[in-house]
Formats: structure tokens, C-alpha cells, sequence
């Protein structure tokens, strides 16, 4: 019984290295065949700083994110974001004086665009990451802790192909926020309606 499995195994890997020695040699060879390669004439990339303004808990906030990615076909995106506050953010219902907050958020996001040749097209990025809201006064940290959360923020932008690897897209999006609790405020504070303004920059095809 052994000695029929080794001989069926044995069979099975001359059948496989007869498959490898058969391809063509001017390609690298694979056990799949030549249908196992990846596409890569559809795959772009780029780079999209962009500024924004938005409320948290009654205060205005200035935004600025930056975001890369991979684009398929110029539809599909795929890529990682990085968020965080420009000003100094003064909560409403903040009781100690002299303190102000800081928000970030990191995560990755999926875009979905259409009509992408046109000069004018729209674009629909979709934000899902950790976000991190602290007390802070002129001279650092206050000892009043922190607060991080779960956050989604689906967006829409009109963009606008100002060259062939540079747009530039305005729109808002909607910063849903998940359970959390700081200070005197939580998640309704923290969630709402922010406009974005950036650029686009990268190799689109």
C-alpha cells in the first residue's frame, strides 16, 4: 500500500514538473500557468492632501488629512488616511479654562468614482478608522485623559481633472461616531457635517 502511494506521488510530481518544463520560455514559469499573472495596466496610485472645516461639541474645527492609495481602473480605490485638528478646539461644555482639545484619526478608506475621463466627475470616499480626542493647555498635556473611539465617514466630492495627474475635488462628508464618553460630552458631540476642499495627485488610468 505504501510503496503505491509513494509511486502515485511520485507520478504526481513528474506530471507537475513536465506542466513547468512545458510552458514557454520566454515567460516566468508558474504552476497556474500564465492565467495566474497580475494585471497591473489598470492599477494607478496616488497621493490627496485636502483641508476641512467642521463643529465638535459646538466648537469650529480645522481639518487636515492626507490620504494614499491604489486605484483600479480609475473606479475602485483602496488606501489608509491619516486626520487630525489644525486649531485649537474649545468644547462648549468644557467647565476648566485654559484647555482646549485635540482630534486625529487614522484608518483606511474605499472610493468609488464616476465617470473619471470627464472633466468634471464625482467621487465617493468611504472613511472607517480610530479616532482620539485629548485636553490639552500651552504647555502640553492637562492630566485629563483621553477618549478614543470607533469612527465612518462617508463622503462625496465633485472633482475636477485639472491635468492629467492632478485634480482637485470640494464636497463634504458626514463623521459618524462611535460609544464614547469624555469630559461633559459624547458621540453627538463629536459627530457631524464636514466640507472638504484638497487635490489629488498621482498616475490615473
Amino acid at each position: 500500500m505504501k510503496k503505491t502511494a509513494l509511486f502515485a506521488l511520485f507520478m504526481f510530481l513528474m506530471n507537475i514538473v513536465s506542466t513547468v518544463n512545458a510552458q514557454e520560455d520566454n515567460e516566468a514559469n508558474t504552476l497556474l500557468g500564465s492565467g495566474a499573472s497580475i494585471n497591473t495596466e489598470n492599477l494607478g496610485f496616488f497621493v490627496a492632501p485636502a483641508y476641512g472645516i467642521t463643529s465638535m461639541d459646538e466648537s469650529g474645527a480645522s481639518l487636515f488629512t492626507l490620504r494614499g492609495g491604489l486605484s483600479i481602473k480609475d473606479k475602485i480605490s483602496l488606501g489608509a488616511y491619516f486626520n487630525t485638528s489644525l486649531n485649537e478646539i474649545y468644547p462648549e461644555s468644557e467647565t476648566v479654562t485654559g484647555v482646549y482639545m485635540d482630534y486625529w484619526s487614522v484608518g483606511g478608506f474605499a472610493e468609488y468614482t464616476l465617470f473619471s475621463k470627464k472633466v468634471v466627475h464625482f467621487t465617493f470616499p468611504l472613511y472607517i478608522g480610530y479616532g482620539e480626542v485629548q485636553m490639552d493647555n500651552e504647555i502640553g498635556e492637562t492630566g485629563l485623559g483621553e477618549a478614543n473611539f470607533f469612527q465612518v465617514e462617508p463622503s462625496a466630492l465633485l472633482e475636477v481633472n485639472l491635468h492629467k495627474n492632478i485634480r482637485f475635488n470640494i464636497g463634504a462628508g458626514y463623521r459618524f461616531v462611535g460609544q464614547m464618553d469624555y469630559r461633559n460630552f459624547d458621540q453627538s458631540d463629536i459627530s457631524g457635517l464636514t466640507g472638504h476642499i484638497g487635490l489629488k495627485f498621482g498616475l490615473f488610468k
